[in-house]
Order: structure tokens, then sequence, then C-alpha cells
């Protein structure tokens, strides 16, 4: 996986996980994280995740302990072991579709940056309460009214 510096775009709006939903859409039942921008609270961000990633943020959002350790929480020790913090995600690109994000850390006083699935992304930022962000143009291309949504 490559690693990058940080470009700092200045273009973020803070985001809070609302919650994992199941939509049901034509070709079957889906997973769905629901983001909130914040001072926007009327508009959400969904983005379809795989069953195991949903499961995995579902559990952490409700501080659930699971017996044996899921990836996510495996990557976490790891991360700690290692001095390793995560600074912040951003999800900063949609294109067709798929959103694109950016998990972000410190190690060793440098921050580095690394290309992510924003599922897996959130997974990890709810485990250690790190800030989640998304772009403007994400914010901008893909918010709904949580009218709309059914929320």
């Amino acid at each position: 996986m490559e690693e990058e510096k940080i470009s700092k775009t200045g273009d973020e709006v803070k985001v809070r996980v609302i919650g994992v939903f199941v939509a049901n859409i034509p070709e079957a039942p889906s997973p769905v994280v629901f983001l909130e921008a914040e001072g926007e609270e009327d508009k959400i961000i969904p983005i379809y995740i795989g069953s195991s990633e949903a499961f995995s943020i579902q559990t952490s959002l409700e501080k659930k302990p699971y017996p044996r350790p899921l990836t996510h929480d495996l990557m976490i020790s790891v991360f700690n072991g290692l001095g390793i913090k995560i600074k912040k995600i951003i999800i900063d690109d949609l294109s067709d579709g798929i959103y694109f994000s950016r998990l972000i850390i410190t190690r060793n006083g440098e921050e580095v940056e690394f290309d992510a699935r924003p599922s897996d992304c959130i997974a990890l930022a709810v485990r250690v309460d790190a800030p989640i962000y998304v772009s403007r143009r994400v914010l901008e291309l893909a918010a709904v009214s949580k009218e709309e949504s059914g929320l």
C-alpha cells in the first residue's frame, strides 16, 4: 500500500456517524452507513458498505465487545503497539458511485496518509473517536435530506 505526505485541502466538513441501517434496494437489502454533516443536520450522506464492515461499525458504535478481535480491532491493537495514532479520516472523492477516502495517522510525530475504503476508515475511526470529515464536493454530490432518506 502506498503512503504519501498529507496534502491539505481546507475544504472539509466534519461529520458524525448516525448509524448503520439496511436499505431495501431492488437488487437485495444492503447495509448503509449514514453520516451527518456538522452544522447541516438536515442533510445526511448515505454510503453503501459490505456486511462485515457494517457489523464492525455497528458493534463499535454500540460499544459491544466481541469475544475475539475483529479485523479493525486487531488493526487498532497493532497501531497502539507501534505508537501509531489515527489523526482523522477524510472521505474526499466520489466517482461513478464509489467513494474514496484517506486514513491519516501520526507516527513518530510525522503525519502519513493512506488510501483506504471509507467503510474501513469509518470502522477504525469509531473505535478511537477519531474525527471524520468529508470534502465539500462529496457533501454537495452525495447528501440527501433526512426526509428523503426515511430517517
